[in-house]
């Protein structure tokens, strides 16, 4: 049995059962007897007291804590560092590790990742700013609540800025999966190390893989160093396209072309949580490999090295409630500045001039605005890069001299990058291409080495960075060349790709004959000869194809009527367009039925002597109806029947 549980360190803690076991200390579950509160011992194990090293390392943690005060760290209450026994005194954290659960769950779901990495993100901005590198994020070392909230523990090899005490040596690194190229390499290392490892933590929860993955650590380290990571979506094509940029952007191998500080990453992601369809559209960069990054009219600005990292040091054992102070102090100045909750304007109102169509620049460098401009950058076709296409307040409004006025600069066009084809079929990478909006042409080869339909090239090239609407040409494999030829499953196929095919075998396509479908226009639908048939230069070869139109289907839509004595026309609009109009008694009649014909879900308006009485959604596959919206039909009575849907 272990000789701690049942004792009672220092007369006051006393040990009720193992929780953890490192490999420095054991987690211990305990009561404290002063306050009655269950609390966690982490208690450096004995064979390490004699070691200097793992020593100070455990001190170290108790320090890096002892500094940092946030709903998503780990608190520390209690230190004992004598020479017979060591232990830290922690908050008791009734949960699992993120690691646990991404092992249950294979592949997390998109918006528990984003809810965890933002929660991760926040307690390094605390961390970062108390001038605390933790230098060990990994999942393993980020507890999960029952109720969803993240706590980061473990911060033994932290980083204390300035300090030349605090850590076992610049050079320590954490778990190789996730330590950035600076600490494989063991150069010094600084906030953006952490950033890194966040990366390589969303990678995992998104993918259900690690990024680099090898069979001993020196490998896996020389990986981080040289390797460009599989792209996430080639894993999981679900994962939404600005989450894999807001990935690859933290796992850059350079520092300068990462995330800067967490702050700049939270707003990627807060971006994201508003609007998932977002893309950030950062760019590769090629040097020694691949490289992401962002464009340079929105690059971030580069954050400082280890030796000139500037975050203050605040004495561990003394002074630490008022530098707790001094920083509630300094945050509610630059609130205040920032939000302009208490400021004053000056002078008279004037009116504000027009930007739009003017270079943002040009109207900051002018000295004849005295107005607080702040920018938000947008893509466009319409606008030239630099130029302003927006503005609120709108222009010619009365304005003090000093006011706040947002300014929506144009980015220029849309540019997007050429997708990784590595091991996808042709309909995966073309759905890809789809899902990214951009356009194609099927290129049909022979290829002795790669297997039937697998793309074998692209042209651009990948990571080639290419105008929106630009067309990219996708080989994709025939196989080898063979006198027999087989006829192969063109079902669910874009009609040119199989013309393009057929043609390249020298068989003619007999016919193709455009049917009812709601698959995209061009889409095979069936196909004669089947799949399997061996073919020759006399094949007669027939494709039914899409015109996507889905097939029709009719529908009665039953409208109840408002009780009234009065005699109306009564006329319905389906998707804007007149189909009925008709002379109805209200007085006799309580409701009337009309037969609709369309597919999909279209809109139906229901107007009463021209006025609007009610608008329906009508579901032509399912033959639902369904009232969206009632207008006011008081003018007639003040009560309806109620109304049977069809």
């Amino acid at each position: 049995m272990d000789k701690f549980i049942g004792k009672v360190l220092d007369g006051r803690y006393e040990i009720l059962e193992e929780v953890g076991n490192g490999g420095m200390a054991v987690v211990y579950k305990a009561k404290d007897f002063d306050t009655g509160a269950i609390v966690a011992v982490k208690i450096l194990r004995e064979e390490y007291l004699d070691n200097e090293e793992f020593c100070r390392r455990f001190r170290n943690e108790s320090r890096a804590i002892a500094l940092l005060n946030h709903p998503n760290i780990v608190k520390i209450f209690d230190v004992c560092n004598s020479p017979s026994l060591q232990y830290i005194v922690m908050e008791y954290i009734d949960g699992i590790s993120l690691k646990d659960y991404i092992e249950q769950q294979r592949v997390v779901k998109v918006k528990e990742a984003v809810h965890f990495t933002t929660q991760i993100l926040r307690a390094l901005m605390h961390a970062h700013a108390k001038g605390i590198v933790h230098r060990d994020i990994k999942p393993q070392n980020i507890m999960l609540l029952p109720n969803g909230r993240i706590k980061v523990t473990d911060f033994g090899i932290a980083r204390l800025a300035n300090s030349q005490t605090s850590t076992i040596t610049d050079k320590a690194i954490g778990s190789v999966h996730y330590i950035a190229p600076e600490q494989a390499r063991g150069s010094a290392t600084d906030a953006r190390a952490d950033l890194y490892s966040v990366g390589v933590m969303l990678y995992e929860m998104l993918t259900g893989k690690l990024p680099f993955d090898a069979s001993s650590a020196v490998s896996v380290a020389v990986m981080q160093l040289q390797a460009d990571p599989k792209m996430p979506r080639q894993i999981n094509p679900n994962i939404p396209v600005g989450l894999e940029e807001i990935t690859i952007q933290a796992m850059q191998k350079d520092p300068n072309a990462r995330y800067q500080s967490a702050a700049e990453m939270l707003q990627d992601i807060e971006t994201f949580k508003e609007n998932p369809g977002v893309k950030f559209n950062y760019k590769y960069i090629v040097e020694d490999s691949a490289r992401y990054r962002k464009s340079a009219d929105a690059a971030r600005k580069s954050g400082s090295s280890d030796d000139d990292y500037k975050s203050p040091v605040i004495p561990v054992l003394t002074g630490i409630a008022t530098a707790f102070v001094l920083v509630a102090v300094v945050f509610v100045i630059i609130f205040i500045d920032a939000s302009g909750i208490f400021k004053k304007n000056t002078g008279e109102p004037v009116e504000l001039p027009d930007f739009v169509g003017r270079s943002y620049n040009e109207i900051l460098e002018s000295r004849k605005y005295d107005f607080e401009f702040y920018k938000e950058e947008k893509f466009s076709s319409e606008y030239g890069e630099g130029i302003v296409m927006e503005q609120n307040p709108k222009p010619k409004k009365m304005v003090y001299p000093d006011s706040r006025v947002k300014l929506v600069v144009s980015k220029g066009p849309e540019r997007l990058i050429v997708p990784e084809y590595q091991n996808m079929t042709y309909t995966q990478y073309t759905q890809l291409l789809t899902q990214l909006g951009l356009t194609y042409v099927p290129m049909p080869i022979y290829d002795d080495s790669t297997p039937v339909d697998i793309v074998c090239n692209t042209n651009p090239q990948p990571r080639q960075e290419v105008q929106l609407g630009e067309v990219i040409e996708v080989y994709y494999s025939l196989g080898p060349k063979t006198e027999d030829m087989v006829m192969r499953n063109f079902v669910n196929m874009p009609l040119v790709s199989a013309k393009s095919e057929l043609d390249s075998l020298g068989i003619t396509i007999a016919e193709a004959t455009p049917v009812d479908s709601n698959k995209p226009e061009g889409t095979i639908i069936s196909q004669e000869p089947p799949y399997g048939t061996k073919l020759t230069k006399d094949t007669v070869v027939k494709f039914a194809v899409s015109n996507g139109k889905a097939p029709e289907s009719s529908v009665t839509l039953k409208i109840g009527l408002p009780e009234s004595s009065q005699d109306v026309t009564l006329e319905v609009f389906l998707e804007g367009v007149s189909i009925k109009a008709v002379n109805v008694s209200l007085a006799s009649q309580s409701s009337y039925s009309i037969t609709l014909t369309g597919a999909g879900t279209q809109k139906v308006t229901v107007t009463l002597n021209g006025k609007k009485y009610r608008d329906y959604s009508v579901n032509f596959k399912t033959g639902k109806c369904k009232v969206e919206k009632e207008y006011d039909s008081s003018w007639l009575s003040d009560t309806s029947s109620e109304e049977a849907e069809g």
